[in-house]
């Protein structure tokens, strides 16, 4: 091969390899561009109202924050150290309850988790109850009456006990933690397990309550709260109701000062407003909603489990109230707001497509994207 023609190969060589770099600049750019978590549609969304507007994003003044789940130390509730003699101890075995007491008073049985110890006092009361029930006891009085006396104090705590097992519990701190991303799809779709979990629990401690019949054993408590402790759904759930109220805010602030008047002159539709439309139908319907109503879906399982933990679990802790009200309240719980905000900014949209003679139909939950105009 001659010097020019391994040349001009060279040559041909460097053209066909910048040939194609364009098209993955342009690949590149595009994927950048794309929206793809929620805080990224909603950046897209709001900077396409913003242009059609004429107008900036307005800044967030709505103030909506998730408080953080509160510490184990603020919700303990109190449960009596019961402890008793070597001469009582011993008795226990009338009631083949000795090894039980062993074992918790071992230097593992003394460092068992919450959920453990409510266990351990579920299976303490029940064998408690068949001893005295039977003739072991008749022949120690005194016995029976010490047996008798911590069987009722050991019921009568077993609500609270419970309680620092689950909603006063590290692992149910983690699953509401703040500092979870808003959530995205895949996290929506997996509250269907989360919530079996919560209802789980939520049922074992409505057993726990007056002269209900104990639960014959802990159950899956133990699964239960492991599946919560890898889990930080709760915590994504709120963050997205609070992203998702601050934008929805934000969005319709900007739809209001449309004047649609100007935009359309004897409610006849415009190519401005047309561009609008297909704002609504591509970026809110085709991206936005449909992410709404699962995160407006798993709230309201959350709410409804977590109601059913705080009426299973009556308990004296403020900081508890506090929290579950500030997220949970029918009156200005983050739910409610987030409910709020659905209203104004539908009803924002609603104005502004029916000045223009292009308002789709309303439905049950207030989009009206069932039957929205084709698209322009």
């Amino acid at each position: 091969m001659t010097r020019q023609q391994h040349q001009q190969q060279q040559r041909q060589h460097r053209t066909r390899r910048w040939r194609w770099w364009p098209s993955v600049c342009l690949c590149v750019l595009l994927s950048a561009c794309q929206p793809t978590g929620p805080e990224d549609l909603w950046h897209d969304y709001q900077q396409r109202l913003a242009r059609l507007a004429a107008t900036e994003v307005p800044a967030d003044t709505v103030n909506i924050t998730v408080q953080r789940y509160p510490r184990s130390r603020d919700l303990r509730q109190d449960v009596p150290d019961l402890r008793t003699g070597m001469r009582r101890y011993f008795g226990l075995a009338e009631c083949d309850m000795m090894a039980l007491v062993s074992e918790r008073n071992s230097s593992l049985g003394r460092l068992q988790t919450a959920s453990l110890r409510f266990a351990y006092e579920l299976d303490f009361i029940q064998r408690s109850e068949t001893c005295l029930a039977g003739e072991r006891l008749a022949d120690d009085e005194a016995f029976n009456l010490w047996l008798s006396e911590i069987y009722t104090l050991k019921r009568e705590s077993l609500p609270a006990l419970y309680f620092n097992a689950t909603l006063g519990s590290q692992e149910m701190a983690g699953f509401f933690s703040t500092t979870a991303r808003p959530a995205e799809t895949a996290d929506l779709v997996a509250m269907t397990t989360l919530e079996t979990a919560l209802g789980r629990i939520a049922r074992l401690g409505s057993q726990l309550r007056g002269d209900a019949p104990l639960p014959t054993n802990a159950g899956l408590l133990e699964q239960d709260i492991a599946t919560l402790s890898r889990s930080d759904t709760g915590g994504s759930i709120l963050q997205g109701l609070a992203l998702a109220t601050r934008e929805l805010h934000r969005a319709a602030a900007m739809l209001e000062q449309v004047d649609t008047t100007s935009l359309c002159p004897r409610q006849r539709s415009s190519q401005q407003a047309r561009y609008f439309q297909n704002v609504f139908i591509d970026v809110y319907g085709g991206q936005i909603q449909p992410w709404l109503s699962r995160l407006d879906q798993a709230a309201r399982q959350l709410q409804d489990t977590m109601q059913q933990l705080a009426v299973s679990l009556p308990a004296d802790s403020p900081a508890f109230d506090a929290w579950h009200a500030a997220h949970f309240s029918d009156e200005a719980g983050l739910h409610h707001r987030f409910r709020t905000a659905m209203a104004r900014h539908t009803l924002a949209w609603q104005n502004l497509l029916a000045g223009c003679g292009l308002q789709p139909r309303s439905t049950e939950g207030g989009t009206g994207l069932d039957a929205a105009p084709e698209r322009h």
